[in-house]
């Protein structure tokens, strides 16, 4: 009787250890698929990643060339206004006088042109350096574009000049 009682128990060990042994080996062959699927997306998120590097570093190109003509970027134009102290923002003072100008009855006087579909006002302003701001202006159905060249003072008074204006063609749809 205890012989059978071990063969049984031979037997059902032998089972649980084959069952362990193919369990594992399954378990084991999903944990290799599951981490080669991870190292195959690793590797896409990598390459991803790279190219999100090169995007950004031409962006940060980009961004660099295009500020190249601003006031807050142009160390010599600026060393030109220390001798003011001015502690405000100076380009951002010198936008918001041309866009004070602004007005809904009458056209800005800083615009060249009178309105035909409206009155002219400045919608767009880049100071570019201390003597000159590029301008956009519209009346809804005309634009244009101007330099402007200024001066300005210790108490900060703007006296602004026409360069150059350009009218564009209405938009007909």
């Amino acid at each position: 009787m205890t012989k059978r009682i071990l063969g049984y128990a031979l037997i059902f060990v032998i089972l649980l250890a084959l069952y362990q042994y193919v369990n594992t080996n399954r378990m084991y062959e999903k944990m290799n698929e599951k981490i080669e699927k991870l190292r195959t997306e690793r590797d896409d998120m990598s390459a991803q990643i790279e190219v999100k590097r090169d995007s950004i570093d031409v962006l940060i190109n980009e961004n660099i060339d295009l500020s190249y003509f601003t006031l807050r970027h142009n160390a010599e134009a600026l060393e030109y206004f220390e001798k003011y102290q001015f502690t405000d923002d100076l380009a951002q003072y010198i936008e918001d006088v041309i866009y004070d100008k602004n007005s809904t009855k009458n056209d800005n006087p800083l615009v060249p042109f009178s309105g035909m579909d409206g009155v002219f006002v400045v919608d767009k302003v880049k100071v570019i350096n201390h003597k000159w701001a590029l301008c956009s202006f519209t009346d809804g159905g005309y634009w244009g574009e101007m330099i402007l060249s200024y001066e300005i003072d210790k108490d900060k008074n703007l006296t602004f000049e026409t360069v150059a204006e350009l009218l564009y063609n209405k938009y007909t749809k």
